[in-house]
């Protein structure tokens, strides 16, 4: 087992006399504007799917049968989740986002309304709770409100009907924790869950029969864009006869010289991941992949490309997209409305990107028609590595009301694995967008966790003069104090993960983003050409890796290089759980992994003293057992 079974049973232990709460009150809202509330009793059992010991969890389960018809939204309130102004406590939600019972200017609600991980931890006086949901999950908002009048905080789940049945039963469990729980052990328990009924499984126990996932594990991700169209496009139903020009920016005998550039600047590993190297460019023509877009070389340069970087020691995949669909997959032939999924009020469009309107697929329908066939020539490509597929797990999964192809949430996602799991046995990895987990158990990397930008929000006055020359000030979500690495603590050592779209290219930003991407174990990912809208903000940051002349392309790889010497002092925590982490003084972190690493990070404009060692303003300590490697740049 992977998984403390003694944290587990001590905890039982502890526990085991604590007074639980009897029921929680439920509140119906429904869609005529009338509301009532009941009490729900919460249950206890003996055992229980991913729990050691389950004396110490209570239940809530509802049939779906059993709520009533013409919901619009209800909201579960446990009494132990209640604070009061002053009250010792926390409370973090599932994408990091962490607050205290402070007293605030106003009344304020924040509602996070996506189930990055289907849980969210609190405590009180009361107790405290990792809270897991097992049912109703992907229609669930996580929500804290604080009244200025009375000082009274609330923290509760609010599921989002609009008048339709549930389509999976209720199901919430409060795991009592001890008194004094941390949100980093919030994250271990959710953790130890997940390992304990094997929704997952450690990366170091995944990649000794897999050397193309130990490979991505010990090397940096560098993503290479090399051809697109106009972003957002002038066309929205692109034709032969209207489809905008493609440009190029990087063709296969360059990406050869960015290949030899590496190697003249000492980078031995990388995982190249080549973005837009098919028909159109980059979201040119999906689901239409082939043939190889011919401005870039076409398929024979595309092969030789593929073998030059492998002879050299790289590993190469490449970026594809099976989410989305555009119009302009009738040049080639493929245009079907019937493959696209079917909402409540009907098919779509999200918005305009390169291929112009953008639409859902279908799950069920794109791996049937497309997934299989398209990867196996991929792959003869020459293709072998973490293959990253865009969107999936950024995406709330939702349900397809087609009557040809109907999916429920739950049955969306068992087809979405399909196609996980199919990517992983070709390839040998499977990588996407973000870090929801209802794909956990098949997924590799994550090219990032988080759109939070940790830069615009830190200390915005007490250090304005290192970060208001990178970015502007924003402040945080109403009733949030800090963004913490949640996700991380539960995942670290299990899926790869580069944390912030702003850590994106790190040695080229602000030192915020480079000392957030340490602080949280990150895998660094540089990406040529990561900015490449025609109008609008560019989401992993403006301060970009180009290769336009031969002066771009050295002055690209040597900040590339940076972050490849730094990532050799610490690879070897991409194997390691993340176990604590902690706030040694105001703007100073600590981050503690399984094989005893730790690493402080010091935000403030002041030198900290920690164990003997001086922790320079914006620079961070690695304590290694009796060693440290230090970098104070």
């Amino acid at each position: 087992m992977w998984f403390s079974r003694i944290f587990v049973l001590s905890w039982g232990m502890f526990l085991s006399t604590a007074a639980f709460s009897a029921d929680v009150r439920v509140e119906w809202h429904f869609m005529d504007g009338t509301s009532r509330s009941e009490k729900v009793v919460l249950t206890k059992k003996a055992s229980s799917e991913g729990v050691a010991d389950a004396s110490n969890v209570e239940f809530l389960e509802i049939p779906r049968h059993a709520i009533p018809t013409g919901v619009r939204h209800f909201e579960v309130h446990h009494p132990d989740c209640v604070a009061h102004v002053g009250d010792d406590g926390f409370y973090v939600f599932n994408n990091g986002m962490y607050g205290e019972f402070r007293e605030r200017e106003k009344s304020a609600r924040y509602t996070h309304g996506a189930t990055i991980m289907p849980m969210f931890g609190v405590r009180t006086p009361r107790g405290a709770f990792t809270v897991i949901q097992t049912g109703l999950r992907f229609d669930s908002q996580y929500v804290v409100t604080y009244q200025k009048e009375t000082g009274q905080y609330d923290v509760f789940l609010n599921y989002v009907l609009n008048g339709e049945k549930p389509d999976a039963d209720l199901g919430i469990q409060y795991h009592r924790l001890p008194p004094t729980a941390t949100y980093a052990e919030v994250a271990r328990y959710y953790r130890n869950y997940q390992l304990h009924r094997g929704a997952c499984v450690p990366l170091r126990e995944r990649v000794k029969n897999n050397p193309e996932l130990k490979y991505a594990a010990e090397s940096m991700e560098v993503r290479v864009r090399q051809a697109w169209k106009p972003v957002p496009s002038p066309v929205g139903e692109q034709t032969a006869e209207n489809e905008p020009e493609v440009g190029v920016k990087i063709t296969f005998d360059r990406f050869r010289q960015i290949v030899d550039e590496f190697q003249r600047q000492g980078i031995r590993e990388a995982e190249f991941c080549l973005v837009g190297w098919n028909v159109g460019g980059h979201d040119g023509r999906w689901p239409q992949v082939f043939p190889v877009e011919p401005k870039l070389g076409g398929e024979e340069k595309l092969r030789e490309a593929i073998r030059y970087a492998q002879e050299r020691g790289y590993q190469v995949v490449c970026h594809t997209n099976n989410f989305d669909a555009y119009h302009a997959s009738s040049i080639g032939g493929l245009w079907d409305w019937n493959y696209l999924i079917v909402r409540k009020d009907g098919i779509r469009t999200t918005r305009t990107w390169g291929g112009g309107n953008v639409y859902q697929t279908c799950p069920q329908c794109v791996y049937e028609r497309f997934v299989q066939s398209d990867q196996k020539r991929i792959r003869e490509l020459g293709f072998r590595g973490v293959h990253y597929i865009d969107v999936y797990t950024i995406w709330q999964p939702e349900r397809c009301y087609s009557a040809e192809h109907p999916l429920t949430k739950e049955e969306n996602v068992q087809w979405c694995q399909k196609i996980f799991e199919t990517t992983q046995r070709t390839f040998g990895g499977f990588g996407s967008e973000s870090g929801y987990d209802f794909a956990i158990g098949n997924v590799d990397y994550a090219l990032y966790v988080s759109f939070h930008d940790p830069g615009k929000v830190l200390r915005p006055e007490e250090n304005a003069k290192v970060n208001a020359q990178y970015n502007p000030t924003r402040p945080l979500p109403a009733l949030v104090d800090r963004h913490t690495p949640f996700w991380q603590l539960v995942y670290s050592g299990i899926v790869l993960q580069n944390p912030f779209c702003a850590t994106t290219n790190y040695t080229l930003k602000d030192p915020i983003s480079r000392l957030k991407l340490v602080e949280y174990g990150g895998r660094p990912m540089f990406y040529f050409y990561s900015g490449f809208l025609a109008a609008g903000a560019n989401w992993m940051g403006e301060r970009d890796i180009t290769c336009g002349t031969d002066a771009e392309l050295r002055e690209s790889v040597a900040k590339i290089r940076e972050g490849y010497e730094e990532f050799q002092k610490l690879r070897h925590l991409q194997y390691a759980f993340m176990e604590n982490h902690e706030p040694l003084a105001q703007e100073v972190f600590c981050t503690t992994f399984s094989d005893g690493t730790r690493i402080v990070t010091n935000y403030s404009d002041r030198p900290f003293l920690c164990e003997g060692r001086s922790v320079a303003p914006l620079g961070y300590v690695v304590f290694e057992g009796n060693s440290e490697k230090r970098d104070d740049r």
